[in-house]
């Protein structure tokens, strides 16, 4: 991850995925609960747009999980 300088954001990306397909909902809901645009969620999501850390947590909030998961590396 060091050498990769866009490996946190492709981490945060596809841990948001991961999180919402395991809720069954949808970008445009949960853009929705995290008082996003879906086309912004989307952004996210396929890792062109980098998210401040007050998006990290709406969407985390959104997910119902602490913010700090969407960085760490899933098991």
């Amino acid at each position: 991850m060091a050498n990769d300088p866009h490996a946190l954001r492709k981490l945060v990306a596809l841990n948001i995925r991961i999180k919402r397909v395991e809720l069954d909902i949808t970008q445009e809901e949960l853009a929705h609960r995290a008082e996003l645009s879906q086309a912004y969620l989307s952004g996210i999501e396929r890792n062109k747009r980098s998210p401040s850390i007050d998006t990290i947590q709406r969407i985390a909030d959104a997910l119902g999980m602490l913010a700090h998961d969407l960085l760490k590396p899933r098991a």
